[in-house]
């Protein structure tokens, strides 16, 4: 007996309707895809219960109706025992006469639900509030060094360039504003604080996507250091976080302490428009010997600002077309230019006064309270524009991830190889017809490629160009089989780091990042991942670390984070690499075998293009009870031999099976 739910109401079925489902996770024709169970489409009667359940869905006049264009949750179960977790799809309504006669839907596990569930929304949408910290030398130097952690190195400050050219020249005669080295008798050139972006451990933001979305990945992969060791870069803007950035910083409200009149709100220092006028001039004095910018909204909504150095006198601002009851609000923010150096208002003097009349005053605030700013890193702001899925799938890609659901929120993910040892093996012949099978080869392809996103930083782009475009970390291979092409592509870039040459001293014992293009412009791509295993020495080549101040306590910076495309500093400990293919490591001068393809992709590749290999179809009939305890790790042995499961169909009312299996080389 077949029973269906979508949320806790039970619809009516055909008794003699076939509800046939599709088990799979990952298939040998696509190793790219992440699959999911789903059903065929089938039906269900328009009786007075699904009628409601549906809420008539027919009736286009009734409002608030069902939510069609949403996958609605929906539980299978079979003999009263749970068989599925998911959603339900409704795709068309059946009329006769006049009237609803079934409805058709399609089932899907909870696998796709994923992308259903993280939608549209972007990394920027996560609460990563425990991350967000101080912008300030003293702060981001703690957290270049790894002297004080941040979040106990959950985010560190990598040395990968926004905007400028690194050098590194150690002879004391050369002042190159793009030069890191620590020169003891100038405080003028090295790295300046504000030219570094914070970057987080990957594992907390999967921290995130499960305290939002209330769902719990159970995996040992992703406590295993290759998986907790990599960072994503806080790289959103072209150039700099907040140096330059005309909208990368909020502005914060004036704080008026009094006003006098009518119409102005010191609870929410805002100006509320009365009936009596829609024409008026906001006219302001600040004293302040900072640079500093003022902003004005209305209703919250950005309307104009205004840039000043020091302070300013019966400055104003002209506003028309306004309604009765909106709220204006009068803001300041650093400079465009701001190096992240405090800002202070000493004191604020405003009034609204009538356009054709300035004399009529209608209200006056005024404050002599001190007003700083100094903003904190708000780490969801900074987040690369990337979706929560892409985010996922990027990783799944990567490491050739099996997501299973286990119920509506909670999904094993391994690695494939991982996955499947975890898998059981089950005695089947006596339910499988081996007297007519069909037996078939694998479709082969003539490339298979695994693909970062193509970076357009100069560095990668000479490589790229160097080696035939294939990108640095990239892997394709060439076949002479007559097939198409299979290609798993990351989301993520991978920067190529470099050592600097110092011409009095020889090369550097660090590698750094570069995130700029052939004209040596601040390139901003797709969001790029690394490792950071630990802090390492640089005594041999300080940087010199400049705060707000200059050089900070003329104390040059002798250790930093690693930032690499290697999970250890110590070459003979190296077990993870995140390129693809063989590539040289610039920090080590040498490649590692270790790469993504060795670790998690070769034995399923090899296994595809073995000479052994087949696909076998096969007719069964699956009692319930084997059907229920299957999960599509599990091997089936049938007939002495043992197979995997590439994929199987099932009709839960007859238990007829069609199996594909793969035999187990």
């Amino acid at each position: 007996m077949i029973e269906i739910y979508i949320g806790s109401e039970r619809i009516d079925t055909y008794k003699d309707e076939d509800v046939n489902i599709t088990l799979n996770i990952q298939n040998v024709q696509d190793i790219s895809k992440l699959f999911t169970d789903y059903t065929q489409n089938f039906q269900v009667p328009a009786s007075r219960q699904n009628n409601d359940v549906f809420k008539h869905y027919y009736n286009a006049d009734i409002s608030g109706g069902f939510q069609a264009a949403l996958r609605q949750d929906a539980t299978i179960f079979v003999n009263k025992e749970l068989f599925r977790e998911g959603s339900i799809e409704l795709i068309s309504v059946d009329m006769a006469n006049g009237k609803p006669s079934a409805y058709e839907v399609v089932f899907f596990s909870a696998g796709v639900n994923l992308k259903d569930l993280f939608g549209e929304d972007e990394l920027t949408d996560l609460d990563l509030s425990t991350y967000n910290h101080p912008y300030s030398g003293t702060t981001i130097r703690g957290a270049f060094e790894g002297t004080t952690p941040l979040n106990g190195g959950d985010v560190i400050y990598p040395l990968i360039s926004p905007v400028r050219d690194w050098i590194y020249d150690s002879a004391s005669s050369t002042h190159d504003d793009n030069d890191l080295a620590y020169h003891t008798q100038n405080d003028t050139h090295g790295l300046n604080y504000y030219q570094l972006k914070p970057a987080i451990r990957i594992s907390k933001l999967i921290d995130a996507i499960e305290s939002k979305y209330g769902i719990t990945f159970t995996s040992s992969f992703f406590s295993n250091s290759k998986f907790t060791d990599l960072y994503l870069w806080a790289h959103r803007r072209e150039g700099y976080m907040f140096f330059g950035q005309e909208n990368g910083f909020t502005a914060e409200a004036i704080n008026f302490g009094s006003a006098t009149g009518s119409g102005f709100d010191i609870i929410d220092d805002v100006a509320i428009i009365p009936s009596t006028y829609d024409r008026f001039l906001w006219l302001y004095s600040t004293n302040s010997t900072s640079d500093y910018q003022v902003h004005f909204y209305i209703n919250g909504v950005y309307y104009t600002s205004r840039s000043h150095s020091g302070s300013v006198t019966n400055e104003d601002i002209y506003f028309s077309g306004l309604s009765t009851g909106d709220r204006i609000q009068m803001r300041f923010s650093p400079p465009v230019d701001w190096d992240g150096g405090t800002i202070t208002l000493n004191s604020v003097d405003a009034s609204g006064v009538e356009f054709t009349n300035p004399a009529n005053v209608y209200w006056t605030a005024s404050t002599s309270r001190a007003q700083s700013f100094s903003t904190a890193v708000v780490m969801a702001d900074q987040m690369p524009e990337q979706k929560v899925y892409d985010f996922f799938i990027g990783l799944v890609k990567m490491f050739n991830l099996v997501v299973e659901p286990t119920s509506r929120t909670k999904f094993i993910v391994e690695p494939l190889d991982d996955w499947y040892a975890l898998g059981t093996n089950h005695e089947v012949s006596e339910y499988v017809d081996i007297s007519s099978q069909k037996i078939e080869r694998p479709e082969l392809y003539r490339r298979i490629s695994f693909n970062y996103q193509e970076a357009g930083s100069y560095i990668e782009e000479a490589y790229r160009n160097a080696n035939g475009g294939i990108g640095y970390g990239d892997l394709r291979a060439d076949f002479t089989f007559d097939g198409g092409e299979l290609s798993a592509e990351t989301t993520f870039e991978l920067m190529k780091y470099t050592k600097l040459d110092d011409p009095s001293n020889g090369v550097t014992n660090w590698v750094c990042g570069k995130s700029i293009d052939k004209e040596g412009k601040p390139y901003i791509g797709e969001p790029v991942i690394f490792y950071s295993p630990s802090t390492i020495d640089i005594s041999a080549y300080p940087i010199g670390f400049l705060d707000e101040t200059g050089l900070t306590d003329n104390t040059p910076s002798t250790q930093m984070y690693l930032v690499s495309n290697i999970n250890n500093e110590v070459a003979a400990d190296v077990t993870q690499m995140l390129s693809y293919g063989l590539e040289v490591d610039p920090f080590h001068e040498q490649s590692f075998s270790q790469t993504l393809y060795n670790q998690f992709w070769e034995d399923y590749i090899t296994d595809l293009y073995s000479t052994q290999r087949r696909i076998y179809k096969m007719k069964a009939i699956l009692p319930f009870k084997v059907i229920a305890q299957l999960r599509m790790n599990d091997k089936l042995d049938i007939g002495g031999r043992r197979y995997v499961i590439n994929s199987l169909q099932v009709n839960l009312r007859t238990e007829e099976a069609t199996l594909e299996l793969l035999n187990d080389v």
